[in-house]
């Protein structure tokens, strides 16, 4: 067999019609008038290219490390673990457009390859985060992160929008702001207390109904999966 170059090693192979995955929806979709043409047309021919696209994107992230950091790339590909992520960061890859994110998945294949030492369990969370989350998100909670010590004396999400509001690339209305804030929450990436005063144009009980507050204590707060989530997805090894 003829050996390989050492640059062509990582070289993607070039996508065929005869993938699987295609076969497998173009039979589900032959029973459908039509479906199968719409499907060729709009479908298969900028899903490939953006396969080509990540794949070496990917080959050529993974040469640099091994440039860069002699990462063994023979290997990685019996690291189980690598493979697992790898996997993961690229299904998630293909169904997402945003640059954002797939710089984010690409930094996570990277940050796994040079050996991480998140949990592996919470390296598969992560990679879930980034399909759920979008840029706006992420955005928000670098936002969070970066500006930790100023959330602490604010008491109210008024306050809190008023000094994003200034950082933010594009407008965003309260309503927007406050359901970013509860998907950050539900994924325990920031914590909210209950006793954080609302927008206006909401019923807030009165302070005379609640025990005793701790005005010492901050209303947000960002949690430290927070901090190793915005870690795994971006890359500063010999930045």
């Amino acid at each position: 067999m003829k050996k390989l170059k050492e640059e062509e090693r990582l070289d993607p192979p070039k996508a065929t019609t005869g993938d699987t995955a295609y076969l497998l929806v173009k039979a589900a979709l032959s029973p459908i008038p039509g479906a199968t043409e719409l499907f060729e047309r709009f479908i298969t021919p900028p899903l490939q290219k953006r396969t080509q696209k990540w794949m070496e994107e990917v080959a050529e992230a993974l040469r640099n490390i091994e440039k860069e950091h002699g990462v063994m790339l023979d290997t990685l590909q019996n690291d189980e673990r690598f493979i697992t992520i790898m996997v993961q960061a690229t299904n998630v890859a293909i169904r997402n457009h945003k640059r954002e994110k797939l710089s984010a998945l690409k930094n996570v294949i990277m940050n796994s390859a040079l050996g991480s030492d998140i949990a592996e369990d919470f390296e598969l969370i992560f990679v879930r985060f980034v399909d759920e989350l979008t840029p706006a998100h992420l955005y928000l909670l670098k936002f969070f992160v970066d500006n930790e010590d100023s959330l602490k004396p604010l008491k109210s999400y008024p306050e809190i929008y008023q000094l994003f509001v200034p950082e933010a690339t594009k407008a965003i209305s309260q309503d927007e702001f406050k359901m970013l804030i509860g998907d950050l929450g539900t994924r325990g990436l920031i914590w909210v207390s209950q006793d954080i005063d609302d927008f206006e144009d909401i019923y807030q009980a009165s302070a005379l109904l609640l025990q005793k507050t701790r005005d010492d204590l901050p209303r947000l707060i960002v949690t430290d999966v927070a901090k190793k989530f915005l870690e795994f997805i971006s890359y500063s090894h010999g930045a």
